[in-house]
């Protein structure tokens, strides 16, 4: 038993240095309390919802990981989302064959990506500025396309299994966030590129003098942000089975909570996938925990910008600390 307890202070420490473990708290610390003042919370169907719900912010959020940890940003997220919901669903409708669809949804946000990539990268652009500017952009030409209405399709019964379908009890659309949240996992932690992406966000100047090519790891990160907003597009258009050129607005920035409050700096250079997928859960339970407690829509706006302050004052506070020692 006393070897059993020296043991363990040493397996606690190892855990908590996994990059966003730490996020599973304050979700434990929702969880408790709304279990107490609400009824519904715990049941089983409100629990799927709300990992249902998690869905596309998680995989938007593990985008978003990648922009942010070389020190980026991505705004253009939320538009980006409805053009690829839309080319999606209209692959869908002239084709038939809902794998070209999710291809079409994938490459559309690929190629917007490698747009705002190549901007930031070659011309020198600030993120926030090329960013911001396609957020309008997208918005507009997917505005445009669609005359200002919904594009819809109709049957395609395997399709709308990926948004509103269930596999052993659990909305499809929570594997889908778990494979792609594995994927970038495996992707970030056993490359070279990975590691090539923490070292471009710790510090620009001396990842370049080592021989890392930052251009096109900047390049590369802001494809991968859109192709994963391409990714969770699909989940929104399979689950709405309609697409909305208004569709995503604000969505950046549940993205960015999700991944700051998970624990990725916006410094870059610290952080990680897992942090993010918890964030995304927890983003969705303050949501539905505010619904459940009969709180206005308006408030949730305040609580998701609150926690993005919080997030980023803490990250800003330890990191001074951290130089001051």
């Amino acid at each position: 038993m006393a070897e059993q307890l020296k043991r363990e202070p040493g397996l606690f420490k190892r855990l908590s240095k996994v990059p966003g473990v730490s996020a599973l708290l304050p979700l434990l610390v929702l969880v408790i309390i709304l279990s107490l003042t609400t009824k519904t919370f715990l049941t089983p169907d409100n629990l799927m919802n709300v990992l249902r719900q998690a869905a596309i912010y998680a995989i938007m959020a593990t985008g978003m990981t990648f922009v942010l940890l070389t020190g980026g940003v991505d705004l253009s997220q939320g538009s980006v989302l409805a053009l690829c919901s839309v080319t999606c669903c209209m692959a869908l409708n002239a084709t038939g064959n809902m794998w070209i669809a999710i291809l079409v949804a994938v490459a559309t946000g690929a190629v917007i990506g490698f747009i705002n990539g190549t901007a930031v990268a070659y011309i020198k652009l600030p993120p926030f500025i090329m960013t911001l500017g396609s957020l309008y952009m997208v918005r507009g030409f997917t505005l445009y396309i669609t005359k200002s209405t919904q594009v819809s399709f109709r049957g395609q019964d395997a399709f709308r299994f990926i948004g509103q379908g269930s596999l052993l009890g659990i909305p499809f659309p929570v594997y889908v966030f778990i494979l792609v949240g594995i994927l970038a996992m495996v992707f970030l932690t056993y490359t070279a590129t990975g590691r090539n992406i923490f070292a471009v966000g710790s510090n620009r100047v001396s990842a370049q003098l080592s021989g890392v090519k930052v251009n096109k790891i900047t390049v590369l990160v802001y494809t991968l942000s859109a192709s994963c907003v391409g990714v969770a597009a699909v989940v929104y258009l399979a689950r709405l089975t309609a697409a909305q050129p208004t569709a995503g607005e604000s969505y950046e920035m549940e993205a960015i909570a999700a991944a700051v409050v998970g624990g990725t700096s916006q410094a870059g250079g610290e952080g990680g996938v897992l942090g993010s997928l918890i964030g995304a859960v927890i983003i969705a339970v303050i949501r539905n925990g505010l619904v459940l407690l009969g709180v206005g829509s308006y408030f949730t706006k305040i609580v998701v910008g609150l926690i993005i302050v919080l997030a980023v004052a803490l990250d800003v506070t330890r990191r001074r600390f951290a130089v001051n020692k």
